[in-house]
């Protein structure tokens, strides 16, 4: 057995070796793929070494010595731990309820699961203040009440709200997939609802369900805005962190606590990466009638729509509030309209176009890179795939502030002085959506068939030509997907970008995270509002041109 097993991994290794000595036949090939890796080993694997680096082993020990250190710690890992089963909770009702059922709603519903991803991730706090703080809304004006929503219950609710969509774009995806002919098969053999749903579903939907339950836990773990905003004197990683830098400048400091919340990251990912990522969702192979979702009993299907109504109906109300609060004078004080909130954003319109500008340029690339690494890994055998996989989903272990706190401890100095500059804001940007963007491309490959490029190969074209002329135009649509996702993600980013921004470079979601914490909460509602009008004007502005070209795009 053991002369076996190594006897397949000296083949294995063969293999390989002749795999990369074939890129000899292809000189442009070996140069894009040296680029690509020594590009992405010293933008993200050089700066995350640097951050470990900082601290000796030994310095660790203060994590353990200091009471405030330990209860960020485990604070963090508990409101991970609670906030993840709430988001999945949630992402799978709407999921489930958009796919097998047959209510109204559904497509409010699905907008309902966008708005989040669109807006800055913290502004859910800022209007759950509006609404339930001090001088909020609901609590004061209508109930009389004082109350405070600071703390664990709080932020509780603010994440739930602003990371179940990303849960949900998992568990959506992989339901949706799931053949509704094996339901019936199970109803015609006598099996009851419950039972089909226990034997046949849910099996089904368990991997996405971990999967979309793993993304979520990533968000809720590395979230730094709302617990500024809501967490009150809950002590988290993350913000310890920031308070380090922002307070104190101590960077060795703050290096050892990122450095803490980016073990819990990778082991996520890995438990990502090597349990869900290896689980097929396929069910049904070759050409199948479609049916209609068996209905579920009336009680499951009006309750489900009703939870989901009224989560969407708190939804609306957090957004709502915060559009009129950008309209008013002295949110809980005077209610009475002015414009001055949007004179300020005006001044500030500058910070705007940096959203925009870095957002734009960063998205592109990350999309275009995506894209080729997902070409070279799906379609060529170039003896190093695994490594090239490896490198285009490794940021989505970095924490978006690890990430930035990295890369000023890395690009502060020469050869290679960086901070300061758009330039840093575009390449941290732009590694933080590699992945996602890496992903995208990846299920566009895996639909086109090899045989659509072995045609022009065997005419005599090399694989740029083929990529050029064949593959690109047939990526189109993921690259698009890819680039408005990381744009969306990008203009209402905070976390990669607060370390590394300079005055010239400020975006405008380090306007409102400072006009939050100045209590100048109009002028915050009112720079929220145009960036969230922003995102939502290019992703409709692209479905709109690609329904005009005849293509269905969704994000």
């Amino acid at each position: 057995m053991e002369m076996n097993a190594s006897a397949r991994l000296k083949q294995r290794v063969r293999e390989r070796l002749r795999e990369i000595g074939r890129l000899k036949n292809e000189p442009l090939l070996l140069i894009v793929i040296l680029a690509i890796i020594i590009f992405t080993c010293y933008f993200v694997v050089f700066p995350v070494w640097k951050l470990v680096s900082l601290s000796r082993i030994r310095d660790y020990s203060i994590l353990f010595t200091t009471p405030r250190w330990v209860r960020a710690l485990m604070n963090s890992l508990y409101m991970m731990f609670v906030s993840t089963i709430s988001c999945t909770l949630i992402a799978f009702a709407f999921a489930y309820t958009i796919t097998r059922l047959n209510v109204p709603l559904k497509r409010f519903f699905r907008f309902i699961t966008l708005l989040p991803i669109v807006s800055p991730p913290f502004i859910v706090a800022l209007s759950y203040i509006l609404l339930f703080g001090v001088q909020g809304i609901i609590t004061k004006q209508f109930l009389g009440l004082k109350t405070d929503i600071y703390g664990r219950f709080g932020l509780w609710v603010v994440q739930s709200i602003t990371f179940f969509p990303y849960a949900f774009s998992v568990i959506y995806g992989v339901i949706s997939k799931v053949s509704v002919n094996l339901e019936y098969a199970a109803y015609n053999i006598g099996a009851s609802r419950w039972k089909v749903f226990k034997d046949v579903l849910w099996p089904l939907c368990r991997p996405g369900i971990a999967g979309g339950a793993l993304m979520a836990a990533i968000q809720v773990l590395t979230d730094f805005g709302n617990p500024l905003v809501i967490g009150g004197d809950l002590a988290l990683l993350p913000t310890e962190a920031y308070m380090q830098v922002a307070g104190w400048y101590d960077m060795k400091t703050a290096a050892i606590l990122a450095v803490m919340l980016l073990l819990p990251s990778i082991a996520v990912f890995l438990i990502q990466r090597f349990w869900v990522g290896r689980r097929s969702y396929v069910t049904v192979t070759g050409k199948e009638v479609s049916l209609n979702p068996y209905p579920p009993h009336p009680v499951v299907k009006w309750g489900l729509f009703s939870f989901c109504c009224l989560v969407s109906l708190f939804i609306v109300l957090v957004y709502g509030t915060l559009f009129y609060g950008s309209f008013a004078k002295a949110i809980g004080y005077n209610w009475n309209i002015t414009l001055s909130n949007y004179s300020y954003v005006w001044d500030k319109i500058f910070q705007i176009w940096n959203s925009i500008k870095y957002s734009a340029l960063s998205a592109f690339c990350a999309a275009f890179l995506g894209m080729i690494l997902a070409y070279i890994v799906h379609k060529k055998q170039v003896g190093i795939n695994p490594i090239l996989d490896l490198l285009a989903l490794i940021p989505s272990a970095v924490p978006g502030m690890f990430l930035g706190l990295s890369y000023v401890i890395a690009f502060n100095s020469p050869p290679v002085k960086l901070t300061n500059t758009g330039f840093i804001m575009v390449l941290a940007l732009m590694f933080w959506n590699l992945p996602a963007c890496y992903s995208s491309s990846v299920a566009g490959i895996q639909q086109i068939g090899n045989s659509v490029e072995d045609a022009a190969l065997n005419l005599g074209a090399n694989s740029f030509r083929g990529f050029r002329d064949v593959m690109l135009p047939l990526l189109q649509i993921p690259f698009l997907s890819g680039f408005v996702l990381s744009f969306l993600r990008s203009v209402t980013c905070l976390s990669v970008i607060v370390f590394i921004y300079a005055p010239s470079t400020a975006v405008g979601t380090v306007s409102i995270l400072g006009l939050v914490s100045y209590g100048q909460w109009g002028a915050a509602a009112a720079f929220t509002v145009v960036l969230i009008t922003i995102a939502f004007a290019v992703l409709y502005s692209t479905e709109f041109f690609m329904k005009k070209r005849g293509v269905d795009f969704t994000l």
